[in-house]
C-alpha cells in the first residue's frame, strides 16, 4: 500500500481496502487516507497490513519491528477518520517486559501458573500497561486471569475469564477533561492516569499515585467526590487498629480495608467476617465508629457503575435487589446485593458471565440432612460459620466447623448431607 506524505492535501479522499474474514468472505472498509498517514507515520516499517472497524475506531492490524535489527511484531493500532491515534496493542514476548514487572509477576500468586500471552498496550495520553494472561486452577476450577500491570510493577487490574475475543476496545483512554486533570495534578503531582471510566453520571478515574494505585470518583462536571485506596493491613494507621482492637467488632477477621478520602472527611473501611453476617464498618481519625449504611455510603453504592448486562441479570435472577456495593475481588466483579432481606454476594467473570453467588445462612435454615451428617461425622465440633453457593451448575454449602482452638475444618456439602 502506498505511503500518504500529504494528508492535508489528500484529506477529500478516502482509501479503500478489501478485508478478508476467517470464512474468506471480503468486505470494503473504507479508510480515510488521514488514518493511513497516521499509521505509517507511527510505523513506517508496517507491512501485512488488514483494516477493521471496532467500536467506531479504524483498527489496523499489522507487522512491524521494535528496532531494524528485531524481528517483526504483531500489533494493532486504533486510530479515528482524522487519524488521531488512541491504542496500540503489540505481542510481546516474556524477554520484553520491562524488569520491574517480571519481578512483581514472579513473586506474585500467580508465578506458577501458565503464560498463554502477553500483550503491551500504549495509549495516548495514560500510562502504558502490560498484560500477562495466564492459566492455573482457582478454587478447583481452571481459571484464566489477565494481570494488568505498570511498569514500574504495579498490578493494577486483574480480570478472570475474560472473552476469548476481548481485544481492549473498552480500554481505549477517555480524556477525563481539564478540570479533573488540574485536580489530580495539584493533588497527586506527578501521578499517572491508568484508565478512566465514564458511566451513570459518573467518572472513575484510576491513579499510580508513587507507588501506591488509587481511584478517585468525579461527578460527570469535574466534582471530586472521593479518593479511595486499597491498604494491606500492615498500612493502616496505629491509632485505626488501635480503635478496631477495641472494639466489638475485634474478633472478627479482617478481609480488606479501603481508605476513603472526601471533602472534608475521611475514614478507613473495614470489610469484616466473623459469626453471622459479614459486616463492614467506617473508622474516623477521632476514633468514631459507624456501622456502613447498606444504602452504599461511600459513593459506589446503588450500582451506578454496574454495567447492563450485570443489572439485567441481577434483576432476572433475584427480582427486586437493590444494588448496595461492588468491588473486584481475584479478578471477579462482586457485586452486593440486598435481596429477600437478607444480603447476598454476587460473582462475574471478566465478560459478565455469572459464577457464583453466595450468602450467609443460619445455623437453623441448615437441611436437616446437612445436620445428621455433621452429627455424624463431626459430633465434637461446632458450627462457626455457614454459607450457601449457586453456580449455574450446581448449589451446596460451605461450613466450617471448629473443636477448640486449633482444630478448624471448612466443609462443602450438599442439601443432601453428602460431602463434596
Amino acid at each position: 500500500m502506498k505511503k500518504i506524505l500529504t494528508v492535508l492535501a489528500l484529506s477529500a479522499f478516502i482509501v479503500t481496502i478489501i478485508s478478508c474474514d476467517r470464512n474468506g468472505n471480503t468486505d470494503k472498509v473504507e479508510i480515510t487516507n488521514e488514518t493511513e498517514a497516521a499509521l505509517y507515520e507511527m510505523y513506517p516499517d508496517a507491512t501485512d497490513v488488514s483494516w477493521q472497524f471496532k467500536s467506531g475506531y479504524s483498527v489496523a492490524s499489522f507487522s512491524s519491528s521494535f528496532t531494524k535489527s528485531d524481528n517483526s511484531v504483531r500489533r494493532s493500532a486504533w486510530f479515528d477518520d482524522m487519524g488521531g491515534w488512541y491504542m496500540t496493542e503489540t505481542d510481546i514476548t516474556y524477554d520484553r517486559l520491562p524488569e520491574a514487572v517480571k519481578a512483581a509477576f514472579e513473586s506474585s500468586e500467580y508465578a506458577s501458573w501458565t503464560i498463554d500471552d502477553i500483550d503491551m498496550l500504549e495509549r495516548g495520553g495514560v500510562e502504558t500497561i502490560y498484560v500477562i494472561e495466564v492459566e492455573g486452577v482457582m478454587e478447583g476450577r481452571t481459571v484464566e486471569m489477565d494481570l494488568y500491570y505498570s511498569p514500574d510493577g504495579i498490578l493494577v487490574k486483574q480480570i478472570a475469564d475474560a472473552d476469548s475475543d476481548y481485544d481492549y476496545d473498552d480500554y481505549i483512554p477517555t480524556d477525563p477533561g481539564t478540570g479533573i486533570r488540574d485536580f489530580i495534578e495539584e493533588n497527586y503531582p506527578g501521578a499517572r492516569i491508568v484508565e478512566v471510566d465514564e458511566e451513570g453520571g459518573y467518572v472513575e478515574v484510576e491513579i499510580i499515585d508513587g507507588g501506591v494505585c488509587r481511584e478517585l470518583l468525579f461527578e460527570m462536571g469535574g466534582t471530586w467526590i472521593y479518593t479511595k485506596t486499597g491498604l494491606r493491613l500492615a498500612e493502616v494507621p496505629e491509632n485505626i487498629m488501635q480503635f478496631f482492637n477495641s472494639s466489638e467488632y475485634s474478633s472478627a477477621r479482617i478481609d480488606d480495608v479501603d481508605h476513603y478520602l472526601m471533602p472534608g472527611n475521611e475514614f478507613y473501611r473495614f470489610e469484616l467476617e466473623g459469626r453471622g453476617d459479614d459486616v463492614e464498618i467506617d473508622i474516623y481519625p477521632d476514633g468514631t465508629i459507624e456501622v456502613v449504611d447498606r444504602g452504599g455510603n461511600g459513593g459506589n453504592g446503588n450500582g451506578q457503575m454496574v454495567g447492563e448486562e450485570v443489572a439485567a441479570f441481577i434483576e432476572d435472577r433475584y427480582p427486586g435487589a437493590v444494588i448496595l456495593e461492588y468491588d473486584y475481588d481475584d479478578g471477579m466483579l462482586e457485586v452486593e446485593i440486598f435481596h429477600d432481606s437478607r444480603e447476598k454476594d454476587v460473582y462475574f467473570n471478566g465478560a459478565d458471565e455469572w459464577v457464583w453467588s453466595k450468602w450467609e445462612v443460619r445455623v437453623s435454615e441448615l437441611p436437616a440432612a446437612v445436620i445428621a451428617a455433621l452429627d455424624a461425622e463431626y459430633g465434637r465440633y461446632e458450627i462457626d460459620d455457614a454459607e450457601f453457593v449457586e453456580t449455574p451448575s450446581s448449589q451446596y454449602y460451605v461450613i466450617e466447623i471448629e473443636f477448640g482452638d486449633d482444630n478448624e475444618i471448612e466443609l462443602r456439602m450438599d442439601a443432601d448431607g453428602n460431602i463434596l
